[in-house]
């Protein structure tokens, strides 16, 4: 065999590998993006509080127990913290749902916070 004949590309081979590289790539990506699966309802902040699934979270009251602003966060794996802006309620204000948030990956927790101004 010639030593240029040895360097000649293979198109099954060649295929091949490409193959192989594209499902290494594919099961890199499946191993390092988190899984979202998590769900989960936090304490209650003045009779409000915040329910999360797997990229989302959101609100409720039922009911307010002290008039004021109510904030829905939440926390994101692999994103910063963020909140939906200020709600304002009154006491005895049923909310069924306020403040939804989406998270790119998963929501680890979410949480109400509570302002009287």
């Amino acid at each position: 065999m010639k030593k240029t004949e040895r360097f000649k590309k293979n198109p099954v081979r060649s295929m091949a590998t490409g193959l192989a590289v594209a499902a290494l790539s594919v099961a890199t990506v499946a191993t390092v993006a988190p899984v979202a699966n998590a769900s989960g309802t936090s304490n209650k902040t003045n009779g409000c509080y915040s329910t999360w699934g797997s990229t989302g979270f959101v609100g409720h009251c039922n009911p307010v127990t002290v008039s004021g602003q109510f904030q829905n966060r939440g926390e994101c794996d692999w994103q910063s913290d963020f909140g939906t802006g200020w709600y304002k309620w009154s006491k005895g204000s049923y909310i069924d749902r306020f403040g939804t948030g989406e998270c790119t990956f998963k929501v680890l927790s979410s949480w109400i916070l509570y302002s009287n101004g």
